[in-house]
């Protein structure tokens, strides 16, 4: 190695040193979209872009230009300048003024060796910089040199003759389309049709559907089938090579080119066989035509690859709308299966094949065993470039049919078996605003936390394990350090549309003062099959419009443990008094029409427990409704208090319906109280007690 090669490997080592360090500083952004925060991730990873594909020197080779060219599109769609500077570094360390490359021989005849040139259309369109223009030239060049076989197909490389791989028409075709397109060569169409369908015609396999992975026209390499002169097998990413190549050269190939519509029928079979061969996990294996078999595996790249091909396909007209269920189950795959974040956000894509081929020094026999064994890793660039890609595609749908595909399912268990051991940290794990649904599954334990829901997430489902078990426990109250009511929750819910489910929330504090287990904020939140533990104050509802529904939940306290001017209904919960005081202190506002109803609940006691209202006003216009619930002896006579002030009387709604018990008797209830008809109850109902701002039924 010469001196400057020895430099830039010891450059390159301390970056790859460094950049694990930077890795660690570095914060990527959760909110933003899936194809900006890989591409930052990358960017972390490799803070010099010539350093991808984890090398320790300069090359010139397809990865580059495949993630740089996603890099572009990024920057094309989202207009940050640091995603287009990242890949002019690139070019411009690699493209000499002369318009040479370092690192490319044209006279290797390697088709691999083309790709990275589609950096520089668009950075020579950009900068004007002439030696792109050059260098642009020079690539095309290489294809009037281009060893052929006698009916025109492309050696893929100079070393391997008489062989197309799938591989190589995405290497050279889509260069060579848009080379004719902005340089006006229409005769070059037609090349790029040739080659498509000479592939088709070497690599089809008549039994699965499938194009093999590569043909030697000859049939004299070892691994070539000696009739047919094809490999062993489809591998999943020659594939994916072969679909992107179609989709991205026509781009440019104009409609009417003859043999276009040739084009559309192998990709449209290709569409077809990735749906019949998509897992159930809605991705593809490693070798396709041997899907399920011992050994082989669900593989990222090329489910990445098949992911942007269809969706973009779709958008171009290219394939019927109806693969749009296909692709999206690929997307919802990709991010269920591979994708995964560290503790800064940072974004990996996994098990991703490094690399694969047929024949060579190291002998490739392209068998089974050979595919299966080849290194699998983490964000190779064949994984992490189509990915972004297909994100972008995903990126431009409109809302509703972006709907459901992120990672929909999160696992917090105390002993490290799940996916986080808090459920803080499930949830700085959503990203904010989702228009999808998230489940976060909660083993059984005591999760002493101090539990914050956001308001920028929404569509959340928080599900405990066992509603007795799992615990949500903490222990602060209104008189620690002036802390005041409004912060001693256990758990504040913000975000809105979010459910919890089979969990306790307790506020474990002392009789000491006011201390809430659950305070709320959020708008359409459900409490189904949860226990509300506390004394004083113990479910907050907080903010004044918002709409909760607490559907068979357990909740204790003492005095006002149910109090705040949301609009709540409850139904058949246990409302469990601990001591002589009072069950709610609504406060819902005087331009509201209904703030808690109670239907089929049980109101209980603590045996020493004797005296209990219903409720008292907090705010002059508190509205409460019991309606066919059973209530118990410590239910006092009179049924309601006017908390001290005889004018809240004339404006408190306070109303009840059929309840029956002990403490249900009338003849000694408060004059200001009311006694609904049956006609009044017919118009209350889930759906006319929350479409105050929007419609929201809760069990619907």
């Amino acid at each position: 190695m010469g001196n400057k090669g020895i430099v830039l490997g010891c450059l390159g080592m301390f970056a790859f040193l460094f950049g694990g360090i930077q890795a660690k500083a570095d914060i990527v952004e959760q909110q933003k979209p899936w194809s900006v925060r890989m591409a930052e991730s990358e960017m972390v990873r490799w803070p010099e872009s010539w350093q991808l594909d984890f090398q320790p020197a300069l090359k010139w080779d397809y990865c580059h230009g495949l993630e740089l060219g996603a890099m572009l599109d990024v920057y094309d769609r989202y207009g940050d300048s640091k995603f287009f500077d990242y890949a002019v570094a690139y070019a411009d360390t690699m493209v000499n003024a002369d318009g040479t490359v370092k690192k490319y021989k044209l006279a290797d005849y390697s088709l691999d060796r083309v790709n990275s040139g589609k950096i520089l259309f668009r950075i020579y369109e950009q900068t004007k910089d002439k030696k792109y223009k050059k260098a642009l030239d020079l690539f095309r060049s290489q294809f009037d040199g281009q060893p052929r076989n006698a009916d025109g197909g492309f050696w893929h490389k100079k070393i391997y003759p008489h062989q197309m791989w799938l591989d190589g028409v995405y290497m050279g075709a889509p260069y060579l389309a848009e080379y004719a397109f902005r340089n006006n060569e229409p005769d070059s169409y037609q090349e790029v049709i040739r080659q498509i369908k000479l592939a088709a015609l070497h690599t089809y396999d008549p039994k699965t559907g499938l194009y093999r992975h590569a043909c030697d026209v000859s049939k004299t390499e070892k691994w070539a089938d000696k009739s047919t002169g094809q490999s062993l097998h489809t591998w999943g990413r020659a594939l994916g090579w072969y679909a992107m190549a179609i989709v991205d050269a026509l781009d440019y190939i104009p409609l009417h080119e003859e043999g276009r519509d040739s084009v559309l029928a192998i990709f449209d079979n290709i569409a077809k066989q990735l749906k019949k061969y998509q897992s159930p996990e809605g991705l593809w294996y490693q070798v396709m035509d041997r899907s399920g078999d011992e050994g082989n595996y669900l593989e990222s790249s090329c489910s990445s690859m098949f992911v942007y091909s269809l969706l973009k396909g779709i958008r171009k007209g290219y394939l019927p709308a109806s693969y749009f269920s296909v692709a999206r189950k690929g997307y919802e795959g990709i991010l269920n299966e591979f994708i995964k974040v560290d503790d800064n956000g940072l974004v990996s894509i996994t098990k991703a094949c490094a690399v694969a081929g047929l024949g060579g020094k190291v002998y490739r026999s392209g068998d089974y065993d050979y595919y299966i064994h080849e290194q699998i890793r983490d964000n190779d660039p064949k994984a992490v470039a189509p990915f972004i890609m297909a994100s972008l595609e995903w990126e431009r749908l409109p809302k509703e049919q972006r709907r459901f595909a992120e990672p929909r399912q999160l696992v917090v268990a105390q002993d490290g078996s799940g996916d986080y051991q808090t459920i803080a940290e499930a949830l700085e794990a959503i990203r904010a605003f989702m228009d999808f649904d998230v489940k976060i599954y909660v083993k059984s334990g005591i999760y002493k936390e101090k539990l914050v829901v956001p308001s920028w997430i929404q569509n959340v489902e928080i599900i405990g394990e066992d509603v007795n078990n799992t615990v949500i426990t903490h222990a602060d109250h209104a008189n620690m350090n002036r802390m005041g009511t409004f912060r001693t929750y256990t758990v504040k819910v913000e975000g809105s549309h979010i459910t919890f489910r089979n969990i306790t929330i307790e506020n474990n504090a002392p009789r000491l003062g006011q201390a809430v287990a659950l305070h709320t904020e959020g708008d359409c939140l459900r409490f189904i099959n949860c226990r509300f533990l506390g004394n004083q104050d113990t479910v907050y509802t907080g903010v004044a419009g918002t709409r909760l529904y607490f559907d068979h939940c357990y909740i204790e306290g003492t005095t006002d443990f149910i109090f705040g001017p949301s609009t709540a209904w409850f139904e058949e919960c246990v409302i469990h008094s601990k001591a002589d005081s009072y069950v709610t202190a609504a406060s819902t506002p005087q331009n509201v029409m209904y703030g808690y109803v109670f239907n089929k609940c049980r109101l209980t006691a603590d045996d020493s427990v004797s005296k209990v209202y219903l409720g008292r006003p907090w705010r002059p216009y508190a509205y409460t409704l019991f309606m066919n619930c059973e209530l118990g002896k410590h239910i006092v006579p009179q049924g309601w208090n006017n908390w001290r002030n005889k004018a809240n009387e004339k404006t408190a709604r306070y109303a009840e319906f059929k309840n029956s018990g002990e403490g249900a008797d009338l003849s000694g209830r408060v004059a200001w109280s009311r006694q609904l008809s049956d006609k009044e109850v017919s118009e209350i109902n889930l759906d006319s007690v929350f479409s105050t701002t929007s419609e929201w039924n809760p069990c619907k």
